[in-house]
C-alpha cells in the first residue's frame, strides 16, 4: 500500500518495507504462532492482516511489532469442539488450509488441505464457518468474484460459480417504496449452490482465477492454459497467445483496471496489456 509492503516465507519469516522495497526490516515472530503463515495483506499505513494455515488471523497497526488475534481459536479447535456435525470430512479435523483468498471488503474463503470442504470468515466473527463442498470432486482452489459471489475450482479440471452474486436485496413491504437495500451475505448464509461453467482448458487443470471487473476475468492453469470471460463467467474462451508458453500458470492477480499479472513456474511472469 503506497510504498509499504510485506513478505512472508518459509521457514517462518516476516519482512516489512516502508520505502518501496529499497530496504527490508525483519519482524520477529512468536515461536508459539499456530501454523505457518500463508497469507498477508497490507490494509493501511503500518497495518496488515496475516493468516496461518491453521486458521489463525492476526492484525497489526504498528508495523508488525504487536499483533491482535481476530479469531478466538484455530479451525481444528472450532471444528472438533462444536460445528463438525454435518460437515463431511470435518470431524476430528487436524488438517490445514490448502488455499486462502481475501475479498476487498475483508472476507476470507479457505479450502481444507484435503479439498473436501471449505470455510469462510468475515470481520467480527469469532470463528470460521465451515461449508460442505457442492460438487463431487475435491476442491482445488476458491476465491471471490468481483460481484461478491464465489468461484470454485476442482481437482482434475472444472470451474464452478456460486449462483447469485453474494449480494441480497431487501425491498420495503410498501409497494410504493421503490428503494432497496443491498448487502453482502454473511458467510453462514453464503450459498452452497454452484453451477459449472463451460471452459476450454484442453484437459488441463485450472489453478487460479482473477477478476479485473464484474464482467471480465481470467483463469490460468497447467501447460500454459489461459482463459478469459467478458460476461461474468457465463462463457470462457482460450487466449491462444499463451499456448506456446512452456509453464504451468499458478496465480492471477489484478491490482487495478490496467495492472494485472499471471505468475508461472520457472520464472514465467505475464503482464496484462489490455
Amino acid at each position: 500500500m503506497g510504498k509499504e509492503g510485506w513478505i512472508i516465507g518459509k521457514p517462518a519469516i516476516l519482512l516489512h518495507t516502508s520505502d518501496a522495497g529499497d530496504s527490508w526490516e525483519r519482524i520477529p515472530l512468536s515461536a508459539q504462532l499456530p501454523g505457518n503463515m500463508v497469507y498477508i495483506k497490507a490494509t493501511g499505513e503500518q497495518s496488515a492482516e496475516m493468516v496461518t494455515d491453521e486458521g489463525a488471523i492476526y492484525v497489526t497497526s504498528n508495523r508488525g511489532y504487536n499483533w491482535k488475534a481476530a479469531v478466538q481459536e484455530t479451525v481444528s479447535a472450532t471444528l472438533n469442539r462444536t460445528v463438525s456435525s454435518g460437515i463431511s470430512g470435518a470431524s476430528y479435523y487436524t488438517g490445514t488450509f490448502n488455499t486462502v483468498n481475501r475479498s476487498p471488503d475483508g472476507r476470507y474463503v479457505a479450502v481444507s488441505s484435503r479439498g473436501n470442504f471449505y470455510l469462510t470468515w468475515e470481520p467480527g466473527q469469532p470463528f470460521w464457518q465451515p461449508h460442505n463442498r457442492a460438487v463431487a470432486r475435491r476442491i482445488q482452489n476458491m476465491g471471490w468474484r468481483a460481484d461478491g459471489g464465489l468461484w470454485l475450482l476442482v481437482r482434475g479440471g472444472g470451474l464452478f460459480l456460486s449462483k447469485g452474486s453474494g449480494v441480497r436485496t431487501l425491498f420495503s413491504s410498501s409497494l410504493n417504496d421503490a428503494h432497496a437495500i443491498s448487502y453482502l451475505h454473511p458467510p453462514n448464509q453464503i450459498t452452497e449452490d454452484f453451477e459449472e461453467a463451460s471452459v476450454q482448458s484442453r484437459g488441463f487443470g485450472i489453478l487460479d482465477v482473477g477478476y479485473r471487473s464484474k464482467d471480465e476475468a481470467w483463469a490460468a492453469g497447467g501447460s500454459g492454459v489461459l482463459l478469459k470471460t467478458t460476461n461474468g463467467g457465463k462463457t470462457w474462451v482460450r487466449d491462444k497467445a499463451a499456448d506456446n508458453i512452456a509453464a504451468n500458470l499458478y496465480s492471477v492477480k489484478f491490482l487495478g483496471d490496467n495492472k494485472g499479472y499471471v505468475l508461472g513456474n520457472d520464472g514465467v511472469l505475464l503482464r496484462y496489456v489490455g
